[in-house]
Order: structure tokens, then sequence, then C-alpha cells
């Protein structure tokens, strides 16, 4: 983006400060629909730029005083001409082709994604008041006209972040080798913020740089906003999902950490764990049940896991002794097999119901059944016994979360 001093010097938006050794050329994103809105918005600025070209050919108009008129300045603003917060952004550099290029390159590899999830028509009015806030940004840090889309391209690459906080940028690298890389979009974002933020506090070219601070600001903010009401529904590329997933993963560690490091406890008096309490059942039952205990004492908990899966095959109903039936189901839920540490955990709490670690059991199970394998309905009910069980106020108000996510999921949309 250009801001237009006496005599005009040239300049060109975010990309140039990226592109001395890179080129980006696309995303890892895959889109659903065609970038109609991107595409039309990126052949009205070559348009513009072109009838310019014509206009000064034809020496009907400059192509510096054309895009004069199209610029945004304080005193345009001052006198009531709303549309130039418009008009500007499709105005770009006649002293540099390359302001138009850049621009229009961060336009279609940033813009597309966002198009893609926004839709065309909300993609559009995003952009556009992206650039009008971008414009006022700089109207409020400098009394130069400016021109260029760069605020309106820094507003979508700010909702991009938001949005796909993980993807990858395709670029082209040079630097002695020429190489196609991919790189986190994080990284090139972060750099073209810290140049404008240098640039800003550093003044010294021509450049809009608060109008494209201003942009990331609106494209971060207002893309969160939609995110947290709702208008644009959360999937699981968004940093909001990312952020929740973060703090569930926190909340089932804690509670699978705290049902660890109480696994052998017992309560004074209380007599030690059987080796085998049942007489009625089969000889095979009594075998494989007996060598999951030795493994489990000897340390060898991962052959401790396929002999207790393979014992929950042959005999669904085997369950091990209090301690020992804890310690295997949470270590098969930490190794990911969240099916089988469910159907342990349901064995311990039909045969113990009454342990200590039930209410925690009940917790971490409900977790399980909300979040992985799709059983609301049986969570809410363990949900309701366990709440009023509970003495920790982190897991109260966890299985109080729970239940509200659980009832949400069952209820029709």
């Amino acid at each position: 983006m250009q801001s237009n001093h006496a005599p005009r010097r040239t300049s060109s938006g975010p990309a140039t400060y990226t592109l001395d050794m890179l080129i980006p050329i696309g995303t890892d994103r895959t889109r659903k629909r065609r970038p109609r809105a991107t595409g039309t918005i990126i052949v009205l600025n070559m348009l513009i730029y072109l009838v310019a070209l014509v206009l000064e050919a034809t020496g009907a108009s400059s192509l510096e005083v054309f895009m004069d008129k199209l610029s945004l300045s304080n005193q345009g603003l001052r006198e009531g001409h709303l549309w130039e917060l418009i008009t500007y952004q499709f105005a770009h550099s006649p002293d540099d082709i390359f302001h138009l290029g850049f621009n229009m390159l961060f336009l279609w590899i940033f813009g597309a994604a966002l198009e893609d999830r926004l839709g065309h028509v909300n993609f559009t009015l995003f952009l556009l008041m992206g650039g009008a806030v971008a414009g006022i940004g700089h109207t409020i840090d400098s009394y130069s006209p400016v021109i260029g889309a760069s605020g309106a391209v820094c507003a979508a690459t700010g909702g991009f972040l938001i949005l796909f906080p993980l993807a990858k940028v395709r670029i082209i690298f040079f630097f002695f080798l020429i190489g196609i890389y991919m790189i986190p979009a994080l990284w090139i974002v972060a750099f073209q913020i810290f140049i404008d933020l240098f640039g800003w506090l550093n003044p010294g070219e021509p450049v809009a740089y608060s109008a494209h601070l201003a942009g990331y600001l609106y494209g971060f903010l207002f893309i969160t906003v939609l995110l947290l009401v709702r208008i644009i529904k959360s999937d699981q590329h968004d940093l909001l999902y990312l952020m929740k997933q973060r703090k569930r993963r926190a909340d089932y560690r804690r509670v699978v950490n705290e049902s660890r490091s109480a696994v052998y406890e017992q309560s004074d008096g209380a007599p030690s764990l059987p080796v085998f309490a049942d007489t009625e059942r089969s000889p095979e039952e009594a075998r494989q049940r007996s060598e999951v205990m030795r493994l489990i004492r000897s340390g060898e908990l991962k052959d401790a896991q396929e002999q207790f899966r393979l014992m929950q095959t042959s005999h669904p109903e085997a369950v091990l002794p209090e301690a020992m039936q804890l310690e295997i189901a949470n270590r098969i839920q930490s190794d990911g097999d969240r099916r089988t540490a469910a159907i342990a955990y349901e064995r311990f709490l039909d045969r113990y119901p009454d342990s200590r670690q039930a209410p925690e059991v009940r917790l971490l199970l409900s977790m399980l059944m909300i979040r992985f394998l799709n059983r609301s309905e049986d969570a809410v009910t363990l949900l309701e016994k366990t709440r009023l069980e509970l003495t920790s106020q982190s897991h109260q108000a966890l299985a109080t979360k729970l239940l509200e996510e659980a009832r949400t999921r069952e209820s029709p949309t």
C-alpha cells in the first residue's frame, strides 16, 4: 500500500518484504468451491489499472492523476467522501506495477481459502470492510493520501490465520538454490507483522504501515467474534477449536493422572486384594486373568495390555482386582485405544461401584463417551450420578461442563 507524498515515491504492499527471497504460490487448504469473489476482485483491480494505462496512452489522463482521484485522504473524509474508503482499495502505484502484482498474489493465496470458508458474498463484505477499517487506521495516523489493496489483503491474512492457524504455505525459495517448500503460514504472517510494526515505529518509506496493522487487527478480531457468536460455525481447523481441544486434553490428562496416582491406595485396615475371588469362572479365564496380573506385577505393562485385550475378547465379563483393573484401563486409554479403555472402566464400575476412585472413573468414562465414542446419552446418566459425589471443585466444574456438552450433542440440530 502506498502513502501518497509529494513527490510520490514507489512503495509496495506487505508482500515485498517476504518476496525478496521467497514467493508464496499456494496453501495446503483444499477448497470446496471456486473463489469467484476473490477472482472477480483481482480482475477488477487489474482492469482499473489497465483503464488508467489506456487513458494515459491516449492522453486523456495521466496514470498518476487517475490513481489520485481514487485515493483516500483525511480531507476527503472530512468532506464526506465516504466512497474513498472503497475506491482507494482498487488504486495502485502508477510507478510500480509490482505494487498491484504482489497485492493480488497475496489476495489470491489467502483470500481464496477465506472465501471458501465464508462464502462469496460474506467474504466480499468482509474484505471491503477490512480495507475500509485499514484506511481509517491510516487516516488516524497520517495526513497523507493513500492507495492500494494492502489493508484489505492484511485483513484477509489475519482472518486466514484465525480460521487456519496450522495451515502451510507453498513457496518458491530463492537463496543459492531455488526450490519449492511448505512452511507454516504463521511464519509468513508473523514476519510481515514484525516488518510492518518496525516500519510504523521507524517511519521512513512512504508505506501505510498503520493501514497494514489495522487490517491485521480487524481480520483477527472480526473473525474471532464471528466464531464466538457462532455466525461462523467452528470446525477442527480454526483457532478457537484448537484452544478448546487443548483445554479438553489438559482436563483429560488431569483426571487420568489423578486416577492413576490413586490406583494402589487402599483404606486403613482394608484387606489385601484377592488374587482370584470368583470360583465359578472357567479355568481358561482364570489362567488369562492370572497372566495379566503377573505381567502387571513384573512391570511388563505393554504385554499386560495385550494380554488384557485378549482376555476381554474371549471373556468379556472378566475383571481384575480393583487397583489392577484401573491401572490397566488407564494405560490403555493413554495409548489411544479409547473403546477398550471405556469397556475396562465400565467393568471396573460394575464390579467396584463403591470404590473411592469410582467418581473420578465415572467422570473420565463420561468424557470418553461424549468426545470419542458418541455415547452422550449414557454419559448424562453417569454425570448426573457422579457430580454429587465429586469432592474436587475442578472436577465438579468439569462434570457440569461435560453435562452441558452431552445435552447439547443430544439436542436435535
